[in-house]
């Protein structure tokens, strides 16, 4: 079919969003089940009552880590990198006081505040070889069967809990609350009350602990860095990824996962992201915006402290996967030092997630948020190029699904132009009124879901 010259026509957007939030609750039986937080609200518009329906936020997320300590019937074994919570500390002071074993790692970098003075029970500070201990997880009552596991992205400061994104997975299981105290004990240097002589982190560690779960019907990978290459399971998940991946990252700096990402998206996989911490210069968010992955960076001053991937949550079929914890996708965080990384492979947490990333997305890039229903993730086969162009862009529709419209925002998110096409398979646009820099067009079909492109105007 003989291409088109179309023109565009200017269109104002404006989008109003109504914040609330909430978590979510896996499983049937007290004693097995997955319960998730969020520290920031999910908008409304993500929300999905059947699966989503009880209260979230910073507070209650807190709230939540107190109230389990409290309920602490025999050990709590506390290790997290940053601890300015006093209330978080008290708890621990009135368990002991019951006669509760307490024992607490964290790294010798950091404030921890809340740990200064004598609290009355033992601290290990670690933070070895170059590396600093990151982990971010509390284990309580291990060896019985109401074990429980805190787990997730947030340090135990306000900032963490009041202002920053981060998420917090409370998981009922003694199989998993017996592998973190592998962990535990090996970086503690034995099994007793007081640190023994044997203590090991970073890359003293080994690959000593299962790697496969089950907790209420839900297959969970579990695994520590160093010593458990957790990166390359993160490549070998990628690489399984068959429709789309969003990822909310704090750092990212690994090349390996960069590149992984790129050679996804050239396998149409549609993908977008959310980094933050740019300011380091070996920042991955340039570069992949470069190669085309829709990437935006989170500017506020608030944190976006989360560190996950989302894989296929639309897609039974496929295999639907949440990676996330305390790893960063960083050269240290793969190398040197002390993380816990999880894979949830489950729609219904997939889907949750999903919720959380296309609210943060949506704050970032409001322009945005009608591109984020649940049909843009299907592949649209539309292909955008070149990526670096003087004017003419050509949209080239695979197999039936005719071009339906064409929307174009600049570097910053911000709409410039709009315009619906005339259901053609072939496009020729012309883009030279528009001033030299990078856009992002984004090209809607008439059957099947949307095609987003970066492209540099020179």
């Amino acid at each position: 079919m003989q291409a088109m010259t179309i023109k565009i026509q200017h269109i104002c957007l404006q989008i109003i969003l109504v914040i609330s939030s909430y978590f979510q609750v896996f499983g049937q039986t007290t004693n097995n089940r997955i319960e998730i937080f969020f520290t920031r609200p999910i908008t409304a518009r993500y929300q999905n009552p059947n699966l989503f329906p009880y209260g979230s936020g910073g507070s209650v997320t807190k709230q939540k880590i107190i109230d389990e300590i409290k309920n602490a019937k025999s050990t709590v074994d506390v290790c997290v990198y940053n601890n300015t919570e006093n209330d978080i500390v008290d708890a621990l002071k009135l368990v002991k006081a019951k006669g509760v074993r307490i024992r607490y790692i964290t790294d010798s970098g950091t404030g921890n505040s809340a740990l200064k003075g004598n609290p009355g029970f033992p601290i290990l500070y670690l933070g070895k070889n170059g590396g600093i201990m990151h982990n971010k997880f509390v284990i309580i009552d291990a060896a019985n069967t109401s074990a429980t596991l805190l787990f997730g992205s947030a340090n135990f400061t306000p900032n963490a809990f009041n202002d920053d994104a981060n998420n917090l997975l409370v998981m009922r299981d003694q199989s998993i609350c017996e592998t973190f105290t592998t962990e535990f004990e090996e970086m503690w240097g034995g099994s007793g009350a007081t640190p023994g002589p044997t203590s090991k982190s970073g890359n003293q560690k080994n690959d000593n602990t299962p790697h496969e779960f089950n907790i209420a019907g839900i297959p969970i990978n579990v695994y520590f860095s160093p010593s458990d290459h957790t990166e390359n399971n993160i490549l070998t998940q990628l690489a399984k990824a068959d429709f789309n991946l969003r990822f909310a990252i704090y750092t990212f700096t690994s090349d390996a996962l960069a590149n992984a990402i790129i050679e996804r998206k050239k396998a149409n996989l549609i993908i977008r992201g959310i980094t933050d911490n740019n300011t380091d210069n070996s920042g991955k968010l340039t570069y992949l915006q470069q190669n085309g992955v829709d990437v935006i960076d989170h500017l506020p001053s608030s944190l976006m402290h989360h560190k996950y991937a989302v894989l296929d949550a639309e897609y039974q079929d496929s295999d639907p996967v949440v990676i996330t914890g305390s790893h960063n996708w960083t050269w240290s965080a793969d190398n040197i030092n002390d993380e816990s990384t999880m894979f949830i492979h489950d729609m219904d947490i997939a889907k949750l997630y999903v919720a959380e990333f296309n609210s943060r997305y949506c704050e970032l890039a409001p322009w945005d948020c009608n591109l984020l229903d649940v049909k843009e993730y299907v592949n649209a086969d539309i292909k955008i190029f070149p990526s670096i162009t003087s004017g003419l862009v050509q949209l080239q529709s695979n197999g039936n699904n005719r071009i339906t419209s064409i929307f174009i925002a600049d570097q910053i998110g911000r709409p410039v132009y709009y315009t619906k096409s005339t259901l053609e398979m072939n496009l020729h646009m012309d883009i030279s009124f528009l001033q030299p820099g990078i856009y992002f067009i984004t090209v809607s079909g008439e059957q099947a879901g949307y095609a987003t492109s970066k492209i540099i105007k020179i």
